[in-house]
């Protein structure tokens, strides 16, 4: 039987995923005072913006080209930032961009790249992800790994949820060959439709390939996963790796 995903249309609460429910909106009244003060002091540090007309160039971005750093990542939903934050601590060599559309979060997620020291290899975009990979981003075949930790569910409206196939399909001219994603949720069934949207993005010239997700970044603990466990939810992992042509390769390709 089709993925439930694939076969379904998105509830009639939103019948066009291109049009942001009012509270989307809403929830950007959502910010203290504090959080703008951090706004003003650390978006020139590490806030990036884009246009249509002007996509974000992440080699000006960070200073430094692919020979000269072990990897570019993105976290889609980067939220308060506290896996972004950890993983830019860890390796210095690494360069991370975080995107989100919520403001607090974004302040939040700048006050603790900024306490950890990460002010040379990590930034934040204020966009809709599916947005930016469709229009934002200056970076053709650059991405070496795509981070999507708990994403948000759309409950109801399951023709939102970030992993479909319009969004795919966006990210794929911007994955390396060998790029690596990885999806942590614990929504039961997302895991299982998301292979499924993987699977349908494959053709002869590029495919997603499911692999064990040691090949990844070590996922830092998150206050969403922990929630999780202690509602009794168990959580899923699971990676891929973006494979231009026929060849098949191992983790350590």
């Amino acid at each position: 039987d089709p993925s439930p995903l694939l076969a379904s249309r998105p509830s009639r609460r939103y019948l066009n995923p291109s049009h942001k429910p009012a509270w989307y909106a809403a929830r950007q009244k959502t910010i203290t005072r504090a959080q703008k003060r951090v706004e003003r002091r650390l978006w020139p540090i590490f806030g990036l913006a884009f246009a249509f007309d002007r996509r974000i160039d992440l080699d000006a971005a960070f200073g430094r080209s692919a020979v000269d750093r072990s990897a570019l990542v993105l976290e889609i939903g980067c939220g308060s930032g506290e896996a972004l934050c950890s993983l830019a601590a860890s390796h210095p060599d690494a360069d991370f961009v975080g995107v989100d559309w919520f403001r607090g979060g974004l302040a939040a997620a700048m006050q603790g790249l900024d306490e950890a020291g990460a002010a040379a290899n990590a930034r934040l975009v204020r966009a809709d992800a599916a947005t930016l990979l469709r229009d934002g981003l200056e970076a053709r075949r650059a991405l070496d790994e795509v981070l999507v930790f708990f994403p948000d569910p759309w409950r109801g409206s399951e023709g939102r949820r970030i992993v479909r196939p319009e969004v795919v399909q966006s990210l794929s001219p911007l994955m390396q060959d060998g790029g690596r994603l990885h999806l942590a949720t614990d929504v039961e069934g997302y895991a299982d439709e998301a292979r499924a949207v993987l699977a349908s993005c494959c053709d002869a010239e590029a495919r997603w390939e499911e692999v064990a997700c040691d090949c990844c970044l070590p996922r830092p603990s998150t206050k969403y996963e922990r929630d999780g466990i202690a509602a009794g939810r168990g959580v899923n992992d699971v990676c891929w790796r973006f494979v231009r042509g026929s060849v098949v390769r191992g983790c350590g390709d």
